[in-house]
């Protein structure tokens, strides 16, 4: 750290011939605690290089606010300096050096300090007569005396005001030669030609946030006071104080007198005397009592503009004062990007938060209505709730959430507005309604049910009576609509609640039976259902409007506006944003509703409308929704690009929000994940399912009213609503991914790859206990099937097959699969029949990529039969007919960039590539990625493992096998007959292959089984 200059004048040994004079107070460093944290983070500075080429010193800047610890750390600095062999000279500053000549005396008696211990003759020294340049050339010339480098440190510029005593600094920084530098702690910005120092490269800042104590910093404070609180304590500790330095020195102190964490760290700043004795000393008491009153009655607001703090408090200049604030670093940040936003640092907010509140309740209620009503007419409807709650002013909740609920709703603030109504609600149907939305959206459908009942059965409604909702009276366009808003409600609840209760029947009617709340909410439920399925097929996107969007690509507008329904979606200009929000949630639904229905096409144009809707309204995380549905769809649909496309868009756009780690990515996890393993980017996909398991015990949390428990293999009740089986499938598919990834991983070692063929069987066995589609059951199965062959064991991919013929509309797909297994076991003839059967159903029909499930073969399975025929041709030497079997398989392959899908076929697709090189045309560059990547997906492990897995007991009794204990020994040691262990002798040795004991002990050990 040191510079590396060494002057001539004077010697190092002068330190120890001159006598030491006596240090003023004002030019003595603050001595340091043995409990100073040390701050290695901001180390002591060193001259600027770029300084020094200058011929100039370095000037070095410590800002922050009042208690960061400015002082502390330029002491520290100081003693670090003096170590390491330069000089310090000191002048702590204040109110007096406002004045030209105690000014002049301060900074002659800081370089006097600095180098009298090795410069003699100092004491007599005096201002001269005529300051300014005068008295800075003199201090200069005084400085060129030290045989080492100066630091002139000068603590709390802020201080000094006067503009000539601020000009002698300034004088002193611009012609400082290479050997000396100025360090300056100020809480505002100094009057200093700061830009130009710059422009020079002789500046170095530390401002706010480099002086915040960081979690270690806390932590180390804390146990140098001899506390050792819980992590989670001393997170809560860095939260509450922002890292301000003094705030956690003041709490350290007062936990060390014996204070319980939990409730000192819930009070404290309201009402711990320390801190409260340290806040009006340092920071409100240099105020005048306007400027209290004001930072009093804005200190309920988290961040305010100049127009808020003028509306609140009624004052004009309420912008100017908020700067100047901010500017003395009085605990006011100020954010400049756009509008000026101020905030007041939490602890300083806290506790004249508590000051109001004891001061006067009533005008603390005032501040917080004047507040709400600002926020509901400036469209920021959060707050205005807030506000309006802190207030108790009923009426102006119910206004905000007549007006705003549903934008609260998309921007995830159900639980507000749940509070809300069950603060307000009176006899309101549609507080009733939004009641029912809220408990939707926190995952509570039975709750959502009772409210909805309750409504349904309501004198008047449109479930008992039959005449014209709307009265025939004009509507106004800004409230919320309470037929749509039972509609949106009631699609909901078909997807997340559990199945309904009968619908009355016309033979009930016609005998005059009443229908009850349940079977009027049954009716509703399915008449939803078959509206939404109605409406979205008619606006299914035509073929030329599917082309898969890029990172930076929007929506277009002619998607949505080609789809034939009028105004799907689309504010038009001077629709209220309640309609636009009613038609996005209704449209988030509608897709989520069919996507749980497996109409994928239909699902798609929900979700692309939405998006559309989300981004013009500014919903954030509604179009996050939005795309992770898209991503769902596609991943239907198979198709892979715009699976992967929407899934890393999503999470690229949730980065740096509030949503970045929202269980309501799950999905957009899960397939950015499949979407890196389908190309091969095995780290990414690790990476990407590593989160998705750490989302999924959130996600399970939040569905607990649709779940009984986190779901797992196989355990899923038979009434589980849409969203509660999805999410089983998503378990099911991140624990599908870590046996595909475990196997990739493993692939040389037999123990591995027989555990993770154990857990896909189960996992396979347990399909038909889970309510899934048939296509979603048959994907799940052929690729538990692919894996199971990949890790050697064909008689366990044969029982999955058999599994698959169970699944309705499978045929294609056990077909596939039979020709997989066939063509790695050299059967030919029998791959043949099976590929032969799959191809000909798909020259029977086409498929495009938003046809419906049909029951036409789907991709994978129509590039695994053309690439089976291909091998098959290969093999019989017949490369025409395999080179255009290769081609077919390709065609489909290659715009989804589907590189596993292809090489994991088998070994030899790898030849087939290889022989035609040079021949794909257009489908080159993909032949030559598949190429190059082959030999790492195809290799063949070292050594087969075996054919069937080994039992528990049996892999137990292959442990025993190397001892010298006799069968007869081994079945006393496991309290079975002899009979018994004779017994799974015998499979154990079929199983390996084996005639006698020690051949079992040697193909267990090349297996490695042992």
């Amino acid at each position: 750290m040191d510079s590396g200059r060494v002057r001539t004048t004077g010697t190092r040994s002068g330190r120890d011939e001159v006598a030491t004079p006596r240090l003023s107070p004002k030019h003595r460093a603050p001595g340091i605690s043995g409990r100073t944290v040390r701050r290695a983070s901001i180390p002591a500075p060193s001259a600027l290089p770029s300084a020094t080429e200058r011929g100039a010193g370095t000037l070095v800047l410590v800002a922050g606010s009042v208690g960061t610890g400015k002082t502390t750390l330029l002491a520290d600095w100081a003693g670090e300096l003096e170590r390491r062999g330069d000089l310090v000279g000191w002048a702590s500053l204040d109110r007096e050096d406002n004045d030209p000549q105690v000014m002049a005396e301060t900074l002659l008696g800081a370089v006097r300090t600095g180098i009298s211990p090795v410069v003699p003759g100092l004491a007599d020294e005096t201002v001269p007569g005529v300051l300014g340049q005068a008295l800075v050339t003199g201090l200069l010339e005084l400085a060129a005396t030290a045989p080492h480098d100066l630091w002139l440190v000068l603590d709390d510029l802020h201080l000094v005001r006067d503009p000539r005593c601020l000009d002698l600094v300034e004088l002193l920084v611009r012609w400082a030669p290479a050997h000396l530098h100025v360090v300056v702690g100020t809480r505002s910005e100094p009057g200093l030609h700061l830009p130009r120092l710059r422009l020079e490269e002789r500046l170095v800042e530390v401002r706010e946030h480099d002086l915040r104590f960081s979690l270690d910093d806390t932590r180390e404070l804390l146990s140098r006071h001899d506390l050792a609180l819980e992590d989670e304590q001393v997170r809560h500790l860095q939260e509450l104080t922002e890292g301000w330095a003094a705030g956690v020195a003041l709490a350290a102190v007062s936990l060390a007198r014996g204070r319980d964490a939990d409730a000192f760290l819930r009070e404290f700043a309201r009402s711990d005397r320390a801190m409260s004795g340290y806040l009006v000393e340092e920071v409100l008491a240099s105020l005048d009592a306007p400027t209290r009153e004001f930072l009093l009655s804005t200190s309920v607001l988290e961040d305010l503009t100049a127009d808020l703090g003028a509306a609140v408090t009624g004052r004009d200049d309420a912008g100017a004062l908020l700067d100047a604030l901010s500017a003395d670093n009085a605990m006011v940040t100020v954010d400049r990007v756009g509008t000026p936003t101020y905030r007041y640092h939490v602890l300083l907010r806290s506790y004249l938060g508590a000051m109001l509140e004891a001061g006067s309740a009533r005008g603390a209620r005032e501040v917080h209505a004047r507040a709400a009503q600002w926020y509901a007419a400036h469209d920021v409807p959060g707050q205005a709730l807030r506000h309006a709650e802190a207030a108790g002013d009923l009426d102006l909740m119910s206004d905000v959430i007549h007006q705003h609920a549903l934008h609260l709703l998309l921007d995830g603030r159900a639980s507000d507005v749940e509070a809300a109504v069950r603060t307000v609600r009176a006899d309101d149907p549609v507080m009733g309604v939004v009641a029912a939305l809220a408990s939707l959206d926190l995952a509570d459908p039975e709750a959502a049910r009772r409210q909805l009942v309750a409504l349904v059965t309501r004198p008047g409604s449109w479930f008992t009576d039959d005449t014209d909702p709307l009265g025939g009276e004009p509507v106004d366009p800004s409230a919320l609509p309470l037929e749509r808003l039972l509609a949106v409600g009631l699609r909901w609840l078909s997807f997340v609640g559990t199945a309904p209760a009968r619908v009355a029947d016309a033979e009930d009617r016609s005998t005059g039976l009443v229908a009850t709340g349940a079977e009027r909410l049954a009716e509703g439920l399915a008449a939803e259902l078959s509206s939404t399925l109605s409406a979205w097929t008619e606006v299914r996107p035509r073929p030329a409007d599917v082309t898969p969007p890029s990172l930076s690509d929007d929506v277009r507008d002619d998607v949505v506006a080609s789809t034939g329904q009028p105004e799907h979606g689309r504010p038009a200009g001077g629709v209220p944003h309640v309609q636009a929000d009613l038609a996005l949630l209704d449209e988030l639904n509608s897709g989520d509703v069919l996507l749980g229905s497996g109409c994928f096409a239909e699902a798609r144009a929900a979700y692309r409308s939405a998006l559309h809707t989300a981004r013009s309204a500014g919903h954030q995380m509604a179009a996050l929704q939005a795309m992770v549905g898209l991503a769902s769809a596609a991943a239907g649909r198979e198709d892979l690009v715009e699976m992967a496309t929407w899934s890393e868009r999503a999470l690229v756009e949730a980065q740096g929000t509030q949503w970045a780690r929202s269980p309501r990515l799950l999905p957009a996890h899960v397939f950015a994940a499949w979407a890196a393993f389908n190309v091969l980017d095995d780290a990414t996909a690790r990476e990407r399912n590593r989160t998705a398991h750490e989302l999924l015990e959130a996600v399970a949390s939040l569905m607990a009213g649709m779940v009984p428990a986190t779901p797992t293999a196989g355990e899923q009740p038979a009434s589980a609503s849409t969203a509660a089986r999805g999410l089983e499938q998503l378990a099911r598919l991140v624990r599908m991914l870590d046996a595909n990834l475990d196997l990739v991983e493993s692939a040389d070692q037999p123990g591995v790859r027989q555990d993770v063929a154990e857990r896909v069987l189960a996992g396979a066995r347990s399909v038909g206990q889970v309510t899934m589609t048939p296509g979603m059951a048959g994907g799940e199965l052929a690729r538990a099937h692919r894996i199971v062959l990949l890790a050697g064991f064909p008689r366990l991919a044969r029982e999955i097959e058999q599994l698959s013929e169970g699944v309705p509309g499978g045929a294609a797909e056990v077909a596939a699969m039979t020709a997989v297994r066939h063509l790695r076991e050299g059967d030919d003839a029998s791959a043949r029949a099976a590929a032969a059967r799959v191809l000909s159903a798909v020259r029977a029909t086409a498929r495009g990529p938003d046809a419906p499930d049909d029951g036409t073969p789907g991709l994978r399975v129509r590039v695994t039969a053309h690439l089976v025929a291909a091998v098959l041709a290969h093999r019989n030497l017949q490369p025409t007919v395999a080179h255009e079997e290769l081609v077919e398989a390709l065609t489909l392959a290659a715009p989804q960039r589907a590189l596993r899908m292809v090489l994991e076929v088998a070994p030899e697709v790898a030849d087939v590539l290889a022989a035609g090189a040079g021949r794909f045309g257009e489908l080159e560059p993909f032949v030559l990625e598949l190429r190059g990547r082959a030999r790492a997906v195809t290799a063949a492990p070292a050594e087969m493992p075996l054919d069937v897995a080994l039992s528990a007991r049996e892999l137990s009794l292959l442990r025993e096998l190397p001892s010298l204990l006799t069968v007869a020994e081994i079945a006393e040691a496991r309290a079975v007959s002899r009979n018994t262990v004779k017994t799974q002798l015998r499979s154990l040795f079929q199983k390996l292959g084996v005639g006698s004991r020690r051949d079992a002990v040697a193909a267990a050990r090349r297996l490695g089984l042992l």
